[in-house]
């Protein structure tokens, strides 16, 4: 149980056990229900119930779940919807509509995922045309393919979500490799078979239609690559998948491209949506400003993905606040990252928020890398895309470097803030994977403005991406 979800320190002995069998199996309109070694039902918790935040009375008497949660019936006919159960050792009430089979669990998990309406969006054409004609995205993944063909020419290569397999014909065409598997869970593999065909690459790219993690390859790969990045780098997180088939199929000595990846941040100006809330004050002689509050909470509940950063507008030198290699990162690691930042304003402006973008890295399979790739100049927003000093070529998404279809992220704040130069802007970022919409996430951002040493505003928010 999660600490300070507990019913109380000690399970309530007042509670008489029951044959809760038969209330158990019509309640769930089903036979199929397990049993522990003291023949208590056993079910599953199918969402998540957060008894802390139950507004109704005898919540101390109550346990909280998480999706998943065995749970051993040990009473029905506390009152109506309400079981008497233990969960890890610990006893108290829970609702018995949050409560299903090993099968209804499946379904759950399933929908948490929501893995039907993710894989069907990427079969639309229209999606990939925006991510094909992206050019820095597209050309970054191709002159790593080229810069490093001495390596993958013979080897093989497993592209995971391959969406059009652009990126598996461009190993197997301008790579060499020898063998490539090409894998998505979507309907468009179909019509990647044909692009393949089409393109004189069947004997040697293998189309597969299927979730990574549930697929069978042959054999071990020497390189796994994926475009698995998101809005504020993790949403979606496709990551995992390619953890897990790093875990499976790559080779020892093997790669993942990207190899590396990082989140920036910057406090910055956003006048311009900070106008959207404004525009609720007077309307034709008419005070509508009492309509700023849910403007406010409509508009800026969500971070502002796509958003162009202009020049002039970040208030501060961007941080690294996240930084992760692809060779040592786990699916656990997602689940909840917290960074600490501080920034000093380096120009008087309003701060009405948050900006971030991601840079990733496609680092060498063995020696160096030749050649250079298209970026930008750098600016007082971001860094270039391009090489970086160890030969690794870089695909950035700051303001200053080409733009690409994600362009940044903003995160408002409820309360705009004057900034003078040299004030301290100390903090933490909080990312927080949704616990039960599996591909959403939470961003949370706690910070205090310090001037001349003194407290001058604090806050904190938390947006959603996009089940709150």
């Amino acid at each position: 149980m999660d600490e300070g979800t507990s019913s109380s320190s000690s399970p309530v002995t007042s509670i008489p056990e029951e044959d809760a069998r038969k209330d158990v199996i019509e309640a769930l309109a089903t036979t199929d229900i397990e049993y522990d070694v003291d023949g208590q039902p056993l079910v599953y918790a199918k969402s998540p119930y957060d008894a802390n935040e139950d507004g109704e009375k005898d919540h101390e008497n109550r346990l909280s779940l998480k999706l998943g949660d065995a749970v051993r019936v040990l009473n029905t006919s506390m009152g109506k919807g309400w079981w008497w159960v233990e969960v890890d050792g610990e006893s108290g009430y829970v609702p018995s509509s949050f409560l299903g089979t090993e099968d209804d669990l499946r379904g759950a998990e399933e929908a948490s995922w929501q893995n039907d309406e993710y894989f069907d969006q990427y079969a639309t054409l229209k999606i990939h045309q925006e991510m094909l004609g992206d050019k820095p995205r597209t050309l970054a993944y191709q002159n790593a393919i080229k810069q490093c063909r001495a390596d993958i020419e013979g080897k093989v290569v497993l592209d995971v979500g391959c969406g059009t397999g652009i990126l598996s014909m461009m190993c197997a065409r301008d790579g060499g490799a020898a063998k490539v598997y090409a894998v998505d869970a979507s309907p468009l593999t179909t019509q990647v078979q044909k692009l393949v065909e089409a393109n004189g690459l069947a004997d040697r790219i293998t189309v597969i239609r299927g979730k990574v993690e549930e697929i069978d390859i042959p054999e071990q790969v020497d390189l796994i690559l994926s475009e698995w990045m998101g809005t504020f780098l993790l949403f979606e997180f496709m990551l995992e998948s390619v953890l897990s088939a790093r875990d499976l199929f790559l080779k020892p000595d093997g790669t993942l491209w990207p190899s590396q990846a990082s989140l920036s941040l910057v406090p910055c100006s956003a006048a311009d949506q900070a106008d959207r809330v404004g525009f609720w004050s007077s309307l034709y002689g008419f005070d509508f400003s009492t309509l700023q509050d849910a403007a406010r909470a409509e508009y800026h509940r969500m971070p502002i993905f796509n958003h162009t950063l202009q020049d002039g507008d970040c208030l501060a030198e961007p941080k690294k606040v996240v930084q992760l290699n692809m060779k040592t990162t786990t699916a656990d690691d997602l689940e909840e990252i917290s960074s600490p930042f501080e920034f000093r304003a380096r120009q008087d402006g309003v701060m009405h928020g948050f900006a971030s973008w991601f840079d990733v890295g496609f680092c060498p399979m063995s020696g160096s890398f030749s050649g250079s790739s298209d970026g930008g100049g750098g600016g007082s927003c971001g860094e270039d895309s391009g090489d970086d000093a160890d030969g690794c070529v870089r695909l950035s998404t700051s303001p200053t470097s080409p733009q690409t279809h994600w362009n940044q992220d903003l995160c408002m704040l409820d309360e705009s803030v004057q900034l003078w130069t040299g004030d301290v802007v100390r903090g933490t970022l909080t990312l927080t994977r949704n616990a039960e919409w599996r591909r959403h996430m939470h961003v949370r951002i706690d910070y205090a403005v310090l001037r001349d040493n003194e407290t001058a505003h604090r806050a904190c928010k938390t947006w959603g991406l996009w089940k709150c």
